[in-house]
């Protein structure tokens, strides 16, 4: 229906101002307009989300049939932007106060529910089940002890929550324009997205910093009474990522990180390139490291890089280097092979799919820079409505902060 003006009036006593009719709504400066559910659910939840705010701006005009006093691009880009950054401050205010009404002390909770925290049994399939499914993926019958000592447990999946995290980067905005930018690697602002979820339902979080985001995970999993289930991570080998989850959670028994597949085959590939000779060199180690790690034969692996033929091998610092790779991600390397025999996750792919959906399908195209507050609100707001949660935002400036069917 396009703007709605309003005439405002003030009667003044002699103590000073009485009545305010403008103080029905938010003060605004400048020229700024007020803006509706309606217009928020439009101009971002279909618009900003979506498309470049220049492209967005043309089509909400033509929508609204205001062509020539519509809403200008960077006044669209602001407000998506400023809608964005209100409802990060609010979440996180949200988070605190969850933890705060379940007595949490920092990270930690109360000394009883700790207790009951730090006994709590991690929920996994049977032996027979798993000694079966081992027995079914063993090449041969030296292999099943290893297999079965495996520290990755298998959880069941109806009493588990996966959590997918990872950060991710586009590039950054200058703060001037130069007309010959020296050339070199660009730099990039970073926020971390998490994906949660628990049987059919998800969630997506993300913010500035790893640290931010394990906060408001907890909170979700303390007000959603998801702390009586296993809690699994799904990530790559990043070691600040891992402390964090480690550190947080330490009161927690049934916790357990499992070391992305993809990211240990490109972790693999990556460091056997620089430390072997030539391409031929690498891909015969490859052939066979790779089974040995998807069936979680560390030392096995580990036995067959130190084995290797001195004339193969180019820089023995980068294959000495994936050696203790493996030692240190060893408690995160599950049997990749009994876990998809048994039906189990085995990728964080899910996360990997979050950050398109709400990072890089629309901050990721060619000429496209972002501020470190734009790229995260923005990113805010398509949460938002992946979470199936802005209509109650642009209604009530309210969440959820549930799975939302």
């Amino acid at each position: 229906m396009g703007r709605f003006e309003f005439e405002t009036y003030r009667v003044k006593g002699a103590d000073g101002t009485v009545v305010d009719s403008a103080r029905l709504f938010p003060v605004l400066t400048g020229q700024e307009w007020y803006r509706t559910a309606g217009f928020k659910e439009l101009g971002y939840g279909h618009g900003s989300i979506n498309g470049s705010y220049r492209h967005t701006a043309n089509w909400l005009n033509r929508l609204r049939y205001q062509a020539e006093t519509g809403t200008p691009s960077r006044t669209l880009s602001h407000s998506s932007e400023q809608e964005g950054q209100e409802m990060l401050a609010h979440l996180e205010q949200l988070s605190q106060q969850v933890l705060e009404a379940h007595q949490f002390e920092g990270h930690y909770p109360p000394a009883e529910q700790r207790a009951a925290y730090q006994n709590q049994a991690f929920s996994s399939r049977s032996a027979e089940q798993v000694s079966e499914a081992i027995k079914a993926c063993a090449p041969e019958p030296s292999y099943e002890a290893e297999m079965l000592a495996n520290p990755v447990p298998y959880e069941v999946a109806a009493d588990s929550v996966q959590v997918s995290i990872d950060p991710v980067g586009v590039k950054k905005q200058k703060e001037k324009r130069k007309d010959n930018p020296p050339k070199g690697k660009r730099e990039l602002v970073y926020q971390t997205v998490a994906h949660v979820q628990h049987g059919q339902q998800s969630y997506t979080l993300n913010g500035s910093c790893i640290g931010l985001v394990l906060e408001m995970l907890l909170a979700f999993l303390v007000h959603n009474d998801l702390l009586k289930y296993n809690l699994l991570f799904f990530v790559d080998g990043q070691r600040s990522l891992h402390n964090a989850i480690l550190v947080l959670f330490a009161w927690f028994a049934p916790l357990q990180l499992i070391l992305d597949w993809y990211h240990l085959q490109e972790k693999c590939r990556a460091l056997l390139s620089v430390a072997l000779k030539g391409r031929d060199s690498r891909n015969q180690v490859l052939e066979q490291l790779l089974p040995l790690l998807w069936l979680g034969a560390v030392e096995h692996a580990i036995a067959l890089l130190q084995a290797l033929d001195p004339t193969q091998i180019k820089d023995q610092v980068r294959l000495d280097d994936l050696i203790g790779y493996f030692q240190r991600q060893q408690p995160y390397i599950p049997c990749y092979a009994v876990r998809k025999r048994l039906g189990l996750r085995n990728s964080s792919n899910l996360g990997e799919k979050t950050n398109d959906l709400l990072v890089s399908a629309r901050q990721k195209h060619n000429g496209m820079s972002w501020s470190p507050s734009g790229s995260v609100a923005l990113a805010a707001l398509t949460a938002l409505v992946h979470n199936n949660e802005h209509l109650r935002w642009f209604r009530s400036q309210t969440l959820c902060f549930s799975f939302v069917s």
